[in-house]
């Protein structure tokens, strides 16, 4: 038996590629799946859900300004600012609104 064979073989995956593949796995079906998204990194599926419940009366408005701020500010903080900007106007009020923006703008400034 070869020194190879004297040990199983185990996932030759790099982590990398296992951290990906988590990512994948997280089934967003809720606001606390949603959340763990958003933790997990997965940003681009926890806006896609949030786009496909948004018109579900489960979810009120302040519910939905809620989540949009924590989508932004996920998305401000990975870099992604043009992402985060779409989220200014599910803000629930004009203030909120006008935060946003402001946010968005200064981050933009940052960067240039």
């Amino acid at each position: 038996m070869s020194a190879l064979e004297q040990f199983p073989q185990t996932n030759n995956k790099s982590t990398f590629e296992q951290t990906q593949e988590e990512k994948e796995k997280i089934e967003i079906n809720n606001t606390a799946s949603f959340q763990e998204a958003i933790e997990a990194g997965n940003l681009t599926e926890a806006a896609s859900w949030l786009e496909k419940v948004k018109s579900d009366p489960k979810y009120d408005a302040r519910w939905l300004d809620h989540r949009s701020r924590e989508i932004m500010r996920a998305f401000c903080d990975a870099g992604q600012i043009d992402e985060a900007e779409k989220y200014i106007d599910y803000a629930q009020n004009e203030k909120g609104r006008r935060g946003r923006e402001e946010k968005i703008n200064r981050l933009h400034k940052q960067n240039k």
